[in-house]
């Protein structure tokens, strides 16, 4: 096998080069993927952009499928040629959450893309603890969609839930927004509302689970979040745009002891006003933060996702706005980073 091979490698924030690097070197429990489909997640462009990564150089990159090229020596489960995803958070396995079965609160991870080496390459290694196999009729483009499809599941399994006949706003109509949308629906939610400032976004997501699109720039939210519920507000709000409006949006458009759901970062400080952040204890609301997903043997979402996508239910192929080769990632981030392009989920081809 050849020892060399291309990758986006990250010099430094805002530095990032299309270049040759070493192939990652596999440890007995670890195999190598051939990449086949890479996608972005929104926490990418922060973090090849102004943020940077624990070290450097690093290949970014942590949503992704691929082809195992070579398998270490105490591998047992996995062999040469199979078609695989992995979860990108390496688990300590000694904290309290690890031993729990937590592995998304594991207070020592490692992390493929920022913490070591990860997926905008044409080879990454993962642990075999960490992989999921892809069902043959889940190609790779669906496959590299399944962490950001884990992180939505988690976080609704977090909020507990979702019951048939209740009404669900999602804030913000991204990829991880339109797949929670999707979760919703897939649980039996009576109404599914999605909010986002991008038309074209809001288009797509209607023919995703959701009854309701509201653009947030001609509309008021929580106005048309009360019109749609009966005056009442919704029985559960997901919050995952990270901005200041949509923040305030979901406690204000909240029925009493209704739950909401935080998965967005807002990558700068939240200041909320009394009269909204009063709606807490006023509503008796229930708050909930979400991060990550998680891959533990008794709580696996990751596997309950890929099923879902082979049978169909949940719909990827929507979600994908750009088809682009490895070698223009660096341009790529630049004009995402300048708002140059409108985008959704990006897949990049090694």
């Amino acid at each position: 096998m050849k020892s060399k091979m291309t990758a986006a490698s990250l010099r430094a924030p805002g530095d990032l080069r299309y270049e040759e690097v070493d192939i990652p070197e596999i440890s007995p429990k670890e195999v190598l993927i051939n990449v086949k489909a890479a996608g972005n997640c929104g926490s990418d462009l922060h973090r090849i952009m102004t943020e940077g990564t624990y070290s450097f150089p690093c290949v970014p990159g942590h949503e992704f499928s691929g082809v195992i090229a070579e398998t270490g020596k105490e591998v047992k489960k996995f062999k040469t040629d199979d078609r695989v995803t992995a979860a990108p958070l390496i688990p300590c396995m000694r904290c309290e959450w690890c031993l729990q079965g937590q592995y998304n609160l594991c207070e020592d991870y490692d992390y493929l893309g920022s913490r070591s080496d990860g997926a905008f390459a044409e080879y990454v290694k993962a642990p075999e603890a960490n992989l999921v196999k892809l069902p043959s009729n889940v190609d790779f483009e669906d496959g590299s969609v399944t962490d950001p499809a884990a992180v939505a599941l988690h976080a609704i399994n977090r909020g507990g839930g979702i019951a048939p006949g209740q009404k669900v706003v999602v804030l913000g109509a991204g990829p991880i927004g339109m797949l929670v949308c999707q979760w919703a629906a897939i649980m039996g939610a009576e109404k599914v509302i999605a909010t986002d400032i991008v038309e074209e976004k809001l288009k797509t997501v209607l023919g995703l689970g959701v009854d309701t699109a509201i653009n947030s720039i001609n509309e008021d939210v929580v106005s048309r979040i009360m019109d749609e519920t009966g005056g009442k507000g919704a029985d559960v709000l997901v919050e995952t745009a990270g901005s200041v409006e949509t923040h305030k949006q979901s406690l204000l458009g909240a029925r009493k002891r209704g739950r909401i759901i935080h998965i967005g970062r807002a990558y700068r400080d939240m200041i909320l006003p009394d009269e909204v952040f009063t709606k807490i204890f006023r509503k008796e609301l229930t708050v909930y933060g979400a991060v990550n997903s998680n891959f533990s043997p008794h709580d696996h979402e990751w596997e309950t996702v890929v099923r879902y996508m082979a049978d169909g239910r949940l719909k990827i192929k929507p979600l994908i706005s750009h088809r682009l080769p490895l070698k223009v990632i660096a341009d790529t981030f630049r004009k995402m980073y300048n708002k140059e392009i409108v985008y959704n989920k990006i897949i990049f081809s090694p």
